[in-house]
């Protein structure tokens, strides 16, 4: 489901500046965070004007519950889990954002990755 609510004027020079690209949001345990955002950082992922990697991570708090078949990192099959995990965010290009999730997977602890990828515009 994609929806974008921008209401412009028909001349606004707004519209004129906002360029499409994406939001890449992963979840990440503490003890792999600086690991994955190294790896990010070869890639030159997260730019923003005349900057590049630029990223924002913070805790949140997650819960999970593996079932039959799965081999979880952190938990036990059939209970529900609770732990700090890191959101880890940054804007990237069409170009580079196979290369960013493939990044991503590499580096990741967890057996299913959750990665969403969110098109946005910026302005």
């Amino acid at each position: 489901m994609k929806m974008t609510y921008i209401v412009l004027l028909k001349n606004s020079t707004v519209k004129k500046k906002m360029q499409k690209t994406y939001k890449v949001e992963t979840y990440i345990p503490k003890e792999t965070l600086e690991d994955i955002k190294n790896a990010l950082y070869k890639l030159r992922v997260g730019k923003v004007g005349n900057y590049v990697n630029c990223m924002n991570w913070y805790e949140v708090n997650s819960s999970w519950e593996a079932l039959d078949g799965a081999n979880p990192y952190q938990g036990n099959i059939g209970e529900i889990e609770f732990a700090t995990e890191y959101k880890l965010e940054f804007r990237c290009d069409k170009e580079l954002l196979e290369k960013a999730i493939a990044t991503i997977k590499s580096h990741h602890p967890y057996e299913e990755v959750g990665i969403n990828i969110v098109e946005i515009l910026v302005y």
